[in-house]
Protein backbone atom coordinates (compact mmCIF):
# COMPACT_ATOMS: atom_id res chain seq x y z
CA UNK A 1 0.00 0.00 0.00
CA UNK A 2 1.48 3.50 -0.67
CA UNK A 3 1.30 6.05 2.09
CA UNK A 4 -0.04 9.00 1.03
CA UNK A 5 0.37 12.26 3.62
CA UNK A 6 -3.18 12.57 3.92
CA UNK A 7 -3.50 8.87 5.31
CA UNK A 8 -0.60 9.18 8.06
CA UNK A 9 -1.26 8.43 11.43
CA UNK A 10 -1.87 11.83 13.30
CA UNK A 11 1.63 11.65 15.21
CA UNK A 12 0.02 13.52 18.72
CA UNK A 13 -2.52 11.20 18.94
CA UNK A 14 -1.61 9.58 22.40
CA UNK A 15 -3.03 6.00 21.48
CA UNK A 16 -0.62 5.50 18.49
CA UNK A 17 2.43 2.81 19.08
CA UNK A 18 5.79 4.24 19.82
CA UNK A 19 7.18 1.43 18.45
CA UNK A 20 5.10 2.12 14.78
CA UNK A 21 6.17 5.69 15.11
CA UNK A 22 10.02 4.60 15.23
CA UNK A 23 9.77 2.03 12.41
CA UNK A 24 7.83 4.45 10.52
CA UNK A 25 10.57 7.02 10.80
CA UNK A 26 13.56 4.28 10.32
CA UNK A 27 12.36 3.21 7.37
CA UNK A 28 10.71 7.03 6.07
CA UNK A 29 14.98 7.60 6.40
CA UNK A 30 15.85 5.96 3.09
CA UNK A 31 12.57 5.34 0.93
CA UNK A 32 10.17 8.12 0.73
CA UNK A 33 6.78 7.86 -0.69
CA UNK A 34 8.01 8.98 -3.98
CA UNK A 35 10.65 5.83 -4.02
CA UNK A 36 7.31 3.70 -3.21
CA UNK A 37 5.56 5.10 -6.04
CA UNK A 38 8.68 3.83 -7.99
CA UNK A 39 9.05 0.74 -7.09
CA UNK A 40 5.36 0.27 -7.21
CA UNK A 41 5.90 1.11 -10.95
CA UNK A 42 7.71 -2.16 -11.16
CA UNK A 43 5.54 -4.51 -9.48
CA UNK A 44 7.28 -3.95 -6.23
CA UNK A 45 5.14 -3.99 -3.26
CA UNK A 46 8.26 -3.15 -0.51
CA UNK A 47 8.28 -4.21 3.07
CA UNK A 48 10.67 -4.31 6.03
CA UNK A 49 14.13 -3.61 6.09
CA UNK A 50 16.64 -6.43 5.94
CA UNK A 51 19.64 -4.45 6.26
CA UNK A 52 21.66 -1.38 6.36
CA UNK A 53 24.50 0.52 5.27
CA UNK A 54 25.93 4.14 4.58
CA UNK A 55 24.65 4.33 1.19
CA UNK A 56 22.66 1.17 0.60
CA UNK A 57 19.72 -0.67 2.15
CA UNK A 58 18.15 -4.39 1.62
CA UNK A 59 14.09 -4.24 1.53
CA UNK A 60 12.04 -7.10 1.49
CA UNK A 61 9.16 -6.75 -1.24
CA UNK A 62 6.80 -8.60 -2.97
CA UNK A 63 7.22 -8.45 -6.67
CA UNK A 64 3.81 -8.93 -8.94
CA UNK A 65 5.18 -10.08 -11.83
CA UNK A 66 6.86 -13.28 -10.40
CA UNK A 67 3.70 -13.67 -7.56
CA UNK A 68 6.33 -14.15 -5.00
CA UNK A 69 8.55 -12.34 -2.41
CA UNK A 70 12.54 -10.80 -3.01
CA UNK A 71 14.84 -8.98 -1.98
CA UNK A 72 15.32 -5.36 -3.28
CA UNK A 73 19.28 -4.09 -3.15
CA UNK A 74 18.74 -0.45 -3.10
CA UNK A 75 22.02 2.17 -3.73
CA UNK A 76 21.85 5.47 -3.27
CA UNK A 77 24.23 6.83 -5.67
CA UNK A 78 24.60 10.47 -4.26
CA UNK A 79 25.99 8.75 -1.05
CA UNK A 80 28.09 6.20 -2.26
CA UNK A 81 31.94 6.98 -3.01
CA UNK A 82 33.31 7.71 -6.26
CA UNK A 83 35.76 4.84 -6.60
CA UNK A 84 32.65 2.06 -5.63
CA UNK A 85 30.68 3.52 -8.62
CA UNK A 86 33.80 4.41 -11.23
CA UNK A 87 35.03 0.66 -10.59
CA UNK A 88 33.73 -1.78 -8.38
CA UNK A 89 29.71 -1.53 -9.26
CA UNK A 90 29.98 -1.70 -12.96
CA UNK A 91 31.85 -5.10 -12.26
CA UNK A 92 29.80 -6.01 -10.37
CA UNK A 93 26.47 -5.61 -12.38
CA UNK A 94 28.61 -6.98 -15.24
CA UNK A 95 29.05 -9.97 -13.44
CA UNK A 96 25.47 -10.43 -12.05
CA UNK A 97 24.06 -10.23 -15.83
CA UNK A 98 26.44 -12.82 -16.64
CA UNK A 99 26.08 -16.35 -13.92
CA UNK A 100 23.47 -18.39 -13.16
CA UNK A 101 24.12 -20.79 -11.02
CA UNK A 102 21.97 -23.20 -8.89
CA UNK A 103 23.98 -21.84 -5.61
CA UNK A 104 24.63 -18.86 -6.54
CA UNK A 105 21.73 -16.10 -5.54
CA UNK A 106 19.46 -14.96 -8.55
CA UNK A 107 19.23 -11.85 -10.31
CA UNK A 108 15.63 -10.73 -11.75
CA UNK A 109 16.03 -7.52 -12.63
CA UNK A 110 18.24 -4.38 -12.23
CA UNK A 111 16.63 -1.12 -12.61
CA UNK A 112 17.85 2.69 -12.11
CA UNK A 113 15.23 6.01 -10.82
CA UNK A 114 16.49 9.25 -9.99
CA UNK A 115 19.54 8.64 -8.08
CA UNK A 116 18.93 5.15 -6.91
CA UNK A 117 20.06 2.01 -8.39
CA UNK A 118 18.07 -1.52 -7.50
CA UNK A 119 18.86 -4.91 -8.19
CA UNK A 120 16.43 -7.49 -7.28
CA UNK A 121 17.02 -10.92 -6.15
CA UNK A 122 16.13 -13.79 -4.93
CA UNK A 123 15.15 -13.87 -1.01
CA UNK A 124 16.91 -15.86 1.16
CA UNK A 125 15.75 -17.24 4.74
CA UNK A 126 19.04 -17.01 6.67
CA UNK A 127 23.08 -16.90 6.45
CA UNK A 128 25.34 -19.06 7.47
CA UNK A 129 26.77 -17.03 10.44
CA UNK A 130 23.30 -16.51 12.04
CA UNK A 131 22.44 -20.12 11.12
CA UNK A 132 25.60 -21.34 13.15
CA UNK A 133 24.98 -18.88 15.86
CA UNK A 134 21.53 -20.22 16.57
CA UNK A 135 22.22 -23.60 16.18
CA UNK A 136 25.59 -24.26 16.78
CA UNK A 137 28.24 -26.11 14.72
CA UNK A 138 27.30 -28.74 11.60
CA UNK A 139 27.65 -32.41 12.22
CA UNK A 140 29.73 -33.33 9.15
CA UNK A 141 26.43 -34.67 6.96
CA UNK A 142 25.23 -31.24 7.07
CA UNK A 143 28.75 -29.65 6.25
CA UNK A 144 29.32 -31.61 3.39
CA UNK A 145 26.42 -30.87 1.74
CA UNK A 146 26.08 -27.22 2.51
CA UNK A 147 30.26 -27.56 1.52
CA UNK A 148 29.55 -29.25 -1.61
CA UNK A 149 27.10 -26.81 -2.75
CA UNK A 150 30.08 -23.79 -2.09
CA UNK A 151 32.86 -25.59 -4.37
CA UNK A 152 29.85 -26.44 -6.51
CA UNK A 153 29.03 -22.51 -6.99
CA UNK A 154 33.08 -21.37 -6.82
CA UNK A 155 33.77 -23.94 -9.30
CA UNK A 156 31.59 -22.47 -11.79
CA UNK A 157 32.72 -19.05 -11.19
CA UNK A 158 36.42 -19.72 -11.53
CA UNK A 159 35.47 -21.56 -15.09
CA UNK A 160 34.00 -18.13 -15.78
CA UNK A 161 37.49 -16.60 -14.96
CA UNK A 162 35.36 -14.78 -11.96
CA UNK A 163 36.97 -14.66 -8.28
CA UNK A 164 34.60 -13.64 -5.56
CA UNK A 165 37.30 -11.88 -3.03
CA UNK A 166 34.91 -12.09 -0.04
CA UNK A 167 34.08 -15.18 0.65
CA UNK A 168 32.69 -15.07 4.01
CA UNK A 169 29.51 -17.21 6.03
CA UNK A 170 27.49 -13.46 6.15
CA UNK A 171 27.76 -14.04 2.33
CA UNK A 172 26.59 -17.29 2.33
CA UNK A 173 23.11 -17.45 2.57
CA UNK A 174 20.44 -20.04 2.89
CA UNK A 175 17.08 -20.19 1.38
CA UNK A 176 13.97 -22.37 3.00
CA UNK A 177 15.36 -25.69 2.10
CA UNK A 178 18.62 -24.63 3.89
CA UNK A 179 20.92 -25.07 0.53
CA UNK A 180 23.22 -22.69 -0.24
CA UNK A 181 23.37 -19.40 -2.01
CA UNK A 182 26.40 -17.29 -2.48
CA UNK A 183 25.58 -13.77 -2.72
CA UNK A 184 27.54 -10.36 -2.53
CA UNK A 185 29.62 -9.39 -5.68
CA UNK A 186 31.19 -6.35 -4.85
CA UNK A 187 34.44 -7.13 -5.03
CA UNK A 188 34.12 -9.82 -7.63
CA UNK A 189 36.40 -9.47 -10.74
CA UNK A 190 37.00 -11.16 -14.14
CA UNK A 191 40.74 -12.41 -14.07
CA UNK A 192 43.24 -13.44 -16.48
CA UNK A 193 44.79 -16.78 -16.90
CA UNK A 194 47.67 -15.88 -13.51
CA UNK A 195 46.85 -12.19 -13.09
CA UNK A 196 47.92 -11.03 -9.97
CA UNK A 197 45.21 -8.80 -7.72
CA UNK A 198 46.49 -5.45 -6.08
CA UNK A 199 43.20 -5.20 -4.10
CA UNK A 200 43.66 -6.30 -0.48
CA UNK A 201 39.83 -6.84 -0.09
CA UNK A 202 37.74 -9.15 2.35
CA UNK A 203 37.99 -9.67 5.88
CA UNK A 204 40.71 -10.19 7.55
CA UNK A 205 39.15 -13.07 9.51
CA UNK A 206 38.39 -15.09 6.29
CA UNK A 207 41.65 -13.46 4.69
CA UNK A 208 44.72 -15.48 3.31
CA UNK A 209 48.13 -15.02 4.49
CA UNK A 210 49.35 -13.34 0.92
CA UNK A 211 46.73 -10.93 1.01
CA UNK A 212 47.36 -10.25 4.58
CA UNK A 213 50.80 -9.21 3.79
CA UNK A 214 50.02 -6.37 1.26
CA UNK A 215 51.50 -8.59 -1.58
CA UNK A 216 50.26 -8.88 -5.12
CA UNK A 217 48.44 -12.32 -5.25
CA UNK A 218 46.37 -14.75 -6.87
CA UNK A 219 42.87 -14.40 -6.18
CA UNK A 220 42.15 -18.11 -7.31
CA UNK A 221 43.95 -19.97 -4.34
CA UNK A 222 42.79 -16.93 -2.14
CA UNK A 223 38.69 -17.61 -2.50
CA UNK A 224 39.94 -21.40 -1.23
CA UNK A 225 41.55 -20.25 1.42
CA UNK A 226 38.57 -18.54 2.32
CA UNK A 227 36.86 -21.95 1.71
CA UNK A 228 39.10 -23.12 4.29
CA UNK A 229 38.20 -20.79 6.95
CA UNK A 230 34.30 -21.52 5.96
CA UNK A 231 34.53 -24.94 6.37
CA UNK A 232 36.10 -24.63 9.72
CA UNK A 233 33.32 -22.61 11.13
CA UNK A 234 30.67 -25.00 9.79
CA UNK A 235 32.21 -28.23 11.42
CA UNK A 236 33.51 -26.21 14.99
CA UNK A 237 31.33 -23.33 15.59
CA UNK A 238 34.17 -21.04 15.70
CA UNK A 239 36.99 -19.28 14.19
CA UNK A 240 40.31 -20.84 13.12
CA UNK A 241 42.27 -18.05 13.89
CA UNK A 242 42.46 -15.25 16.33
CA UNK A 243 41.71 -11.69 13.93
CA UNK A 244 42.30 -9.32 16.86
CA UNK A 245 45.79 -8.71 15.66
CA UNK A 246 46.70 -9.00 12.36
CA UNK A 247 50.82 -9.76 12.64
CA UNK A 248 49.56 -11.87 15.45
CA UNK A 249 47.36 -13.42 13.01
CA UNK A 250 49.76 -13.73 9.93
CA UNK A 251 52.20 -15.49 11.97
CA UNK A 252 49.67 -17.83 13.06
CA UNK A 253 48.91 -18.73 9.57
CA UNK A 254 52.42 -19.06 8.09
CA UNK A 255 53.20 -21.83 10.98
CA UNK A 256 49.97 -23.48 10.64
CA UNK A 257 48.63 -22.72 14.23
CA UNK A 258 45.09 -24.08 13.47
CA UNK A 259 43.42 -25.44 16.83
CA UNK A 260 41.09 -28.80 16.44
CA UNK A 261 39.58 -28.95 19.70
CA UNK A 262 39.39 -31.99 21.45
CA UNK A 263 36.31 -31.68 22.43
CA UNK A 264 34.81 -31.62 19.15
CA UNK A 265 35.37 -34.87 17.16
CA UNK A 266 36.29 -34.50 14.18
CA UNK A 267 36.84 -37.15 11.14
CA UNK A 268 41.02 -37.37 10.03
CA UNK A 269 39.34 -36.65 6.63
CA UNK A 270 37.99 -33.46 7.22
CA UNK A 271 40.60 -32.32 9.39
CA UNK A 272 43.43 -33.02 6.78
CA UNK A 273 40.87 -31.40 4.26
CA UNK A 274 41.00 -28.48 6.28
CA UNK A 275 45.04 -28.43 6.40
CA UNK A 276 44.88 -28.72 2.66
CA UNK A 277 42.70 -25.45 2.17
CA UNK A 278 44.68 -23.59 4.86
CA UNK A 279 48.17 -24.25 3.81
CA UNK A 280 49.83 -20.85 3.35
CA UNK A 281 52.13 -21.87 0.23
CA UNK A 282 49.70 -21.60 -2.71
CA UNK A 283 51.94 -23.76 -5.10
CA UNK A 284 50.30 -26.51 -2.99
CA UNK A 285 47.08 -25.47 -1.60
CA UNK A 286 44.40 -27.71 -2.46
CA UNK A 287 42.89 -27.00 -5.76
CA UNK A 288 39.16 -26.94 -7.03
CA UNK A 289 39.68 -30.03 -8.39
CA UNK A 290 41.43 -31.86 -5.21
CA UNK A 291 38.66 -30.97 -3.40
CA UNK A 292 35.87 -32.15 -5.64
CA UNK A 293 37.74 -35.54 -5.46
CA UNK A 294 38.47 -35.51 -1.49
CA UNK A 295 37.29 -38.35 0.39
CA UNK A 296 35.20 -36.53 2.95
CA UNK A 297 33.60 -34.68 0.10
CA UNK A 298 32.99 -38.20 -1.97
CA UNK A 299 31.53 -39.79 1.89
CA UNK A 300 34.76 -41.69 2.37
CA UNK A 301 35.21 -41.78 6.42
CA UNK A 302 37.53 -44.18 7.76
CA UNK A 303 37.86 -43.32 11.45
CA UNK A 304 36.98 -39.73 14.28
CA UNK A 305 40.13 -37.69 15.75
CA UNK A 306 40.33 -36.95 18.84
CA UNK A 307 42.39 -34.30 19.39
CA UNK A 308 45.04 -33.96 22.51
CA UNK A 309 44.88 -29.75 22.18
CA UNK A 310 43.82 -26.90 24.50
CA UNK A 311 39.52 -26.75 24.91
CA UNK A 312 39.83 -23.09 24.39
CA UNK A 313 37.87 -21.75 21.39
CA UNK A 314 37.91 -18.19 19.41
CA UNK A 315 34.53 -17.25 19.49
CA UNK A 316 32.67 -16.10 16.52
CA UNK A 317 31.38 -12.74 17.84
CA UNK A 318 34.86 -11.78 17.83
CA UNK A 319 34.95 -11.44 14.02
CA UNK A 320 35.95 -8.11 12.69
CA UNK A 321 37.54 -6.99 15.83
CA UNK A 322 38.99 -3.68 15.71
CA UNK A 323 43.41 -4.17 15.35
CA UNK A 324 45.39 -2.54 17.66
CA UNK A 325 47.18 0.41 17.19
CA UNK A 326 50.33 -0.60 18.60
CA UNK A 327 50.92 -4.40 17.25
CA UNK A 328 53.87 -6.04 18.76
CA UNK A 329 57.17 -7.10 16.66
CA UNK A 330 57.10 -10.67 15.49
CA UNK A 331 59.69 -13.02 13.62
CA UNK A 332 61.27 -11.31 10.43
CA UNK A 333 58.21 -12.59 7.97
CA UNK A 334 55.80 -11.04 9.86
CA UNK A 335 57.31 -8.02 10.19
CA UNK A 336 57.42 -7.85 6.11
CA UNK A 337 53.78 -6.71 6.49
CA UNK A 338 53.50 -3.52 4.44
CA UNK A 339 52.17 -0.69 7.01
CA UNK A 340 50.09 0.70 4.24
CA UNK A 341 48.28 -2.78 4.66
CA UNK A 342 48.45 -2.72 8.00
CA UNK A 343 47.23 1.05 8.17
CA UNK A 344 44.29 0.33 5.62
CA UNK A 345 42.86 -2.69 7.30
CA UNK A 346 42.36 0.15 11.01
CA UNK A 347 39.40 1.35 8.90
CA UNK A 348 36.83 -0.59 8.27
CA UNK A 349 33.68 -0.32 5.32
CA UNK A 350 30.62 -1.75 6.99
CA UNK A 351 28.64 -1.44 3.17
CA UNK A 352 31.47 -4.11 1.55
CA UNK A 353 29.35 -2.78 -1.59
CA UNK A 354 26.46 -5.05 -0.48
CA UNK A 355 24.28 -4.35 3.19
CA UNK A 356 24.66 -6.59 6.53
CA UNK A 357 23.07 -5.51 9.75
CA UNK A 358 26.01 -5.00 11.99
CA UNK A 359 24.84 -5.62 15.61
CA UNK A 360 21.94 -7.68 15.29
CA UNK A 361 20.42 -9.70 17.74
CA UNK A 362 19.79 -13.84 17.51
CA UNK A 363 16.83 -15.53 19.58
CA UNK A 364 19.23 -15.39 23.28
CA UNK A 365 19.30 -11.59 22.74
CA UNK A 366 23.25 -11.84 22.62
CA UNK A 367 24.75 -9.40 20.44
CA UNK A 368 25.97 -10.93 17.28
CA UNK A 369 29.19 -8.69 15.49
CA UNK A 370 29.38 -9.57 11.82
CA UNK A 371 32.60 -9.54 10.02
CA UNK A 372 34.01 -5.85 9.34
CA UNK A 373 35.40 -5.12 6.00
CA UNK A 374 38.67 -4.64 4.59
CA UNK A 375 39.47 -2.81 1.63
CA UNK A 376 41.97 -0.56 -0.61
CA UNK A 377 39.71 2.20 -1.34
CA UNK A 378 42.16 3.65 -3.78
CA UNK A 379 42.71 0.08 -5.38
CA UNK A 380 41.67 0.16 -8.98
CA UNK A 381 41.79 -3.95 -9.42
Amino acid sequence: MITTSSSRPNISDTNFPVLSLISNHYNSMFLNTNDEIELARYGLRVGSTLGTGTYAKVKSAYSEQLSHKVAIKIINRRKAPTDFQRHFLPRELSILQQINHLHIIQVYDIFSYGSKLCIVMELAKTDLLDYIKLIGRLNEDKARKMFTQLISAIDYLHQMNIVHRDLKCENVLLDKNFDVKLSDFGFARVIQTNELSHTYCGSAAYASCEILQGIPYNAIPADIWSCGVILYIMVYGSMPFDDSNIRKLVRCQLEKKIHFSRYKPLSIECKQLILSLLEPDIKIRATIIQIKNNDWIKGRISSIIINNDSPTNISLSGIGRSIPTTPKLFSPIVNNIQESTIKMMKTTITDNYQLSTLNQKNSFGQTINKSLTITNSLAKD
